[in-house]
């Protein structure tokens, strides 16, 4: 079953910004950032839905910006 989390992410400008983490399996209690991060499908920002790369930065369609998951509540 997936989870949706609240995450807080930063873009390449240093800009943290509030967001929506959907992870693959809901058994994620325990894990620290790195291995939660592993876990994300996808992240929701603004509107926008956003896949992470092989790299688990999230790289908007939409406008020039790239994420980093800083925050996971």
């Amino acid at each position: 079953m997936k989870k949706m989390i609240d995450i807080k992410v930063k873009d390449q400008y240093s800009k943290v910004v509030d967001a929506k983490a959907v992870l693959r399996d809901s058994e994620i209690e325990s894990l620290e950032l790195p291995k939660l991060v592993q876990k994300i499908e996808h992240v929701v920002i603004g509107d926008e839905i956003i896949l992470p790369s092989i790299e688990l930065l999230f790289e908007s369609q939409n406008t020039p910006s790239i994420y980093r998951v800083i925050e996971a509540n």
